[in-house]
C-alpha cells in the first residue's frame, strides 16, 4: 500500500466523522457529565471532607493542670498531645507551661494542640562555698547554679576584708533543689574593739577556733605538710570560714592540734582580726592547753597589734 492511498483513505474516514452527528452528541455528553462531576466533587464531598470554611479558635490553657486543660480542648474538638518540659520552679508540678497552636489561634476541628507540662521533678545542685568570697561573686555563683539568694546579714563577728562572705546557710556542700535560697553573712571590716588574744595553743584546732571566736578573732590554719618541713618552703594557708581548699581539710579537724599561734596570747588587737594557727596531727609534739596565760608586757602587745594591723592594711 502506497502512502498516498493511506493518507487518503485517513482524509475520507475524519471527513465522515466530522458529519456524524452521533460522535458530537456522544463528546459533548462526556464533557457534560465530567463538568457535573467536578463540580459536585469540589463544592459538595471536598468541604465536607477538608471542613475548610470551620475554623475554631484555640483556647488558653496556660497555667492550668493537664487535665483540666485537656478537657477544655477537647471541648472545643481538638486534639490533645502531651509533652513533658524542664522543671520550673516557680509552677506548680503537672500544669501547662507552654501550648502550640498558642491561645487565639483559628484552627480546623481536629487539630493536635501540643501541651508542655511542667515536669515537677526538681534537680538538685550541691552547694558552693562561698565564704571569702565578695558579694557579687557570691550572687553570681547561686545564680549560675539556679539557686536563689536569701537573706543579706552583717555577720555580728568581724572580718578584715570588706564585703566579703563569712558564713553561709546551708552549709557547703549540701544538697539543694534549684530554686532554693541560701543565706549568706559579710563582712563590713575589722571591728574598732580591741580584744585580747587567748592562749589556744595545745588545742584540737575546731576548739581553738571556736575559742578565738568567742572573743571576735578570726583564724588561719596553717597546713602541715611534709614539704615544709624538707624544703624549707613557707606553708599554705587556709583561713577558716574560705573556699580554699588545702590539705588540712583531708583530716577532721579533731584529729590537728594547733602548736603555735601567730599572735601571743594578751595581745590586744581589734576584733575580726586574723589570728594563724600552726598546726600538726601529733599531739604529743604541742604544749598542754592554758586556759588563763600570762599576759605579754604592754610595750610588746601595742607592737604587736600595730604590726598585725599594718599586716592587714597591706
Amino acid at each position: 500500500m502506497s502512502s498516498s492511498s493511506f493518507f487518503s483513505r485517513t482524509s475520507d474516514w475524519l471527513r465522515s466523522l466530522a458529519r456524524n452527528p452521533y460522535f458530537w452528541s456522544g463528546l459533548g455528553g462526556l464533557v457534560v457529565v465530567a463538568t457535573g462531576v467536578y463540580f459536585l466533587f469540589n463544592a459538595l464531598l471536598m468541604p465536607s471532607y477538608t471542613r475548610h470554611d470551620a475554623a475554631i479558635q484555640v483556647p488558653d490553657v496556660m497555667d492550668l493542670p493537664f487535665t483540666e486543660a485537656k478537657e477544655t480542648l477537647l471541648r472545643h474538638d481538638l486534639a490533645v498531645e502531651r509533652q513533658v518540659g524542664r522543671f520550673n520552679p516557680r509552677v506548680p508540678q503537672d500544669h501547662v507551661v507552654d501550648q502550640n497552636p498558642p491561645a487565639s489561634s483559628n484552627v480546623k476541628p481536629g487539630r493536635r494542640v501540643y501541651l508542655t507540662v511542667n515536669s515537677g521533678t526538681a534537680p538538685t545542685v550541691s552547694v558552693p562555698d562561698l565564704t571569702g568570697t565578695s558579694l557579687r561573686e557570691a550572687r553570681n555563683r547561686l545564680m549560675s547554679l539556679g539557686l536563689d539568694v536569701g537573706e543579706e546579714q552583717v555577720d555580728s563577728i568581724p572580718s578584715p576584708y570588706a564585703r566579703t562572705v563569712t558564713r553561709q546557710a546551708p552549709e557547703p556542700g549540701d544538697s539543694l533543689k534549684k530554686g532554693s535560697s541560701v543565706d549568706i553573712w559579710y563582712s563590713r571590716g575589722l571591728g574598732d574593739e580591741r580584744v585580747p588574744v587567748p592562749n589556744v595553743r595545745g588545742l584540737r584546732v575546731d576548739s581553738a577556733e571556736a575559742r578565738l571566736l568567742r572573743q571576735r578573732l578570726r583564724s588561719v590554719v596553717i597546713d602541715p605538710t611534709p614539704a615544709d618541713e624538707d624544703d624549707g618552703t613557707a606553708p599554705e594557708e587556709s583561713e577558716t570560714g574560705t573556699d580554699q581548699e588545702a590539705e588540712v581539710e583531708e583530716d577532721p579537724k579533731s584529729r590537728l592540734w594547733v602548736r603555735q599561734q601567730g599572735l601571743d596570747p594578751g595581745v590586744r588587737v581589734r576584733s575580726g582580726t586574723e589570728v594563724r594557727l600552726f598546726v600538726t596531727p601529733d599531739s604529743t609534739a604541742v604544749p598542754a592547753p592554758s586556759e588563763t596565760p600570762s599576759a605579754p608586757s604592754a610595750d610588746t602587745t601595742e607592737a604587736e597589734a600595730s604590726q598585725n594591723e599594718d599586716d592587714l592594711s597591706f
